[in-house]
């Protein structure tokens, strides 16, 4: 890792919410969470505000779980926002599930009235939200082993610097990586087969994938205008040989609007993904 990189992830980990709520708590969940990594140990933790368990391998590298155990509720500012707009009743698809962090928090906001689809191809991860769905016993949450695309068929599913939990539908310029065969098909498809009829919210973290999720999700975008949030990286894109604004244009010509989330939990709206890093939340204008 470059001294650029070291001093992006301690500029992000300064700015945190949760590091300047509670510096030292923070500090020494790094450490311990560093030292069981090491030791392979995995480890549960609660998430009180949520009522949720995780259960979290230890992978310190290239996967949400250390975010999760330093930072807690406060991963993202984007689960605040959740917490703000998702509510009883509402259908929620989490694409590229990983651990289960969107997952979990959503089959708590949506009740027993509502429905979380979750997808994670990724067989390390898939057995990940497995164990956590079965250790909070929730009955409202439908797991797929697949992955979302603008087909169906199978691909391959490359683990990111060869780590089992960083996942993308492309290989990038590494001969070397690692991958497994995974089943791929569409929203659509899916929604149709399962005879769901309304989407409220899509989350997508799918490396790159996002123009091609969408793409496959089209007819369920334009009748059901659900929020999209949705991630915006040129690396990522580049594996996958496609723009990195594509996802972006897509929906803005299904006349979406856009904006950030601040961690305050403000939306700023944004005219263009030049320049944003992270996650983007598009609304539909007619919602």
């Amino acid at each position: 890792m470059t001294i650029a990189n070291y001093s992006h992830k301690f500029n992000y980990l300064r700015q945190h919410k949760a590091f300047k709520q509670e510096p030292l708590t923070v500090l020494v969940r790094l450490v311990y969470w560093w030292l069981v990594c090491c030791l392979s140990i995995p480890q549960t933790i609660k998430i009180k505000r949520w009522d949720r368990k995780f259960l979290l391998p230890p992978n310190f590298r290239r996967s949400g779980n250390t975010s999760l155990f330093v930072f807690r509720e406060n991963y993202e500012p984007e689960l605040d926002y959740l917490y703000q707009t998702v509510t009883e009743g509402d259908v929620f698809i989490d694409a590229g599930a990983n651990c289960g962090i969107y997952t979990l928090l959503a089959s708590c906001l949506v009740g027993n009235s509502g429905l979380v689809l979750s997808f994670e191809p990724g067989v390390e991860s898939f057995n990940t939200i497995q164990q956590n769905l079965k250790l909070n016993h929730l009955s409202n949450v439908r797991l797929f082993k697949t992955a979302l695309s603008d087909h169906t068929g199978t691909a391959h599913l490359y683990h990111i610097d060869n780590a089992p939990s960083s996942y993308s539908l492309g290989s990038g310029t590494d001969p070397a990586v690692e991958s497994e065969t995974v089943d791929v098909t569409t929203l659509d498809a899916i929604l149709t087969a399962q005879g769901i009829e309304t989407v409220d919210f899509i989350k997508m973290d799918v490396e790159g994938a996002e123009e091609l999720v969408l793409k496959g999700a089209y007819s369920t975008i334009e009748k059901m205008r659900p929020k999209i949030l949705f991630e915006v990286g040129l690396e990522t894109c580049e594996r996958l040989n496609l723009a990195s604004d594509g996802a972006f244009n897509f929906l803005n010509q299904l006349d979406y609007t856009f904006f950030k989330i601040k961690h305050t939990g403000e939306l700023v709206e944004i005219a263009s993904p030049q320049g944003i890093r992270g996650n983007i939340l598009a609304i539909s204008k007619s919602s």
